[in-house]
């Protein structure tokens, strides 16, 4: 959040995860609901709608193996990352 102020050619890549628990549509909904989250988060705290890109992708792109309740649990989440134009 400090950097984005301080370089006006960067922006914010903020994407949803979930693990495979649900339905593949509760899923999809889950992980944008996630980054939408933290999307507004940022725009509340005043970062420019245009510097922040969002994306969302269910339950496609795990960290870890799903099969157990620690994989489960590290693949709900949202990343960031930051790009420069």
């Amino acid at each position: 959040l400090a950097v984005l102020p301080k370089k006006a050619t960067c922006k914010l890549e903020i994407t949803g995860h979930t693990d495979n628990t649900y339905y593949e549509n509760r899923i999809l909904v889950l992980s944008k609901k996630r980054a939408e989250s933290l999307n507004n988060y940022l725009i509340f705290k005043g970062v420019d709608t245009n510097r922040l890109i969002t994306f969302y992708f269910g339950e496609t792109q795990p960290l870890i193996d799903n099969t157990t309740l620690e994989g489960r649990k590290k693949n709900r989440r949202v990343e960031m990352k930051i790009t420069f134009d």
